[in-house]
């Protein structure tokens, strides 16, 4: 039986050190970060690894499964004389607005110029709302959206999805 590495789900990069910080390397999607420290290019890993499962989504597409630490195959570091640390990152946080936009103007086909002109706004306004590492949406920006969409703007509260290592609450009778 092959071992997965448990939820949340984390994949493997390989990273090293380099003459002015550090290098990482994605070890099952194309993903690549250099940093000043540790830290940070941790960081930029989380967001690559949170960047990679959002486009699988919007293109509705599985991810691969994440590999265990026994399944990671190192062996073109081994042959160009490098041994680097493999660490397991998981997906950044992510904004599920930006994320709507995002597949509402895929659903549409339309360009971030095209929202941008309809909007009557700089295309970097365009950007920043559709990174999905971006969380400080105006109302009155989503609404503009959503008329240059063509679309109706909806806000729910969902109760969040019941997982094995995230068991439901359960209310106290009072």
């Amino acid at each position: 039986m092959v071992r997965r590495t448990p939820s949340p789900l984390t994949y493997p990069f390989a990273i090293t050190p380099t003459g002015t910080g550090f290098a990482g390397a994605g070890l099952q999607f194309p993903a690549l970060a250099t940093a000043k420290t540790r830290d940070q290019l941790l960081r930029h890993m989380q967001q690559q690894t949170a960047a990679y499962l959002v486009e699988c989504q919007l293109d509705e597409q599985s991810p691969q499964p994440p590999l265990s630490r026994d399944e990671v195959d190192l062996g073109d570091y081994h042959e160009e004389g490098e041994d680097p640390e493999v660490v397991f990152v998981p997906p950044a946080p992510v904004s599920g607005v930006s994320v709507a936009i995002e597949r509402a103007l895929r659903e549409e086909g339309v360009t971030y110029a095209a929202l941008a002109r309809r909007m009557g706004v700089p295309r970097s306004v365009v950007t920043r709302i559709t990174n999905p590492f971006y969380f400080a949406h105006a109302t009155r920006t989503l609404r503009a959206v959503a008329r240059a969409l063509g679309r109706e703007m909806r806000v729910t509260f969902e109760r969040p999805q019941a997982s094995p290592e995230r068991p439901e609450s359960v209310r106290g009778s009072a």
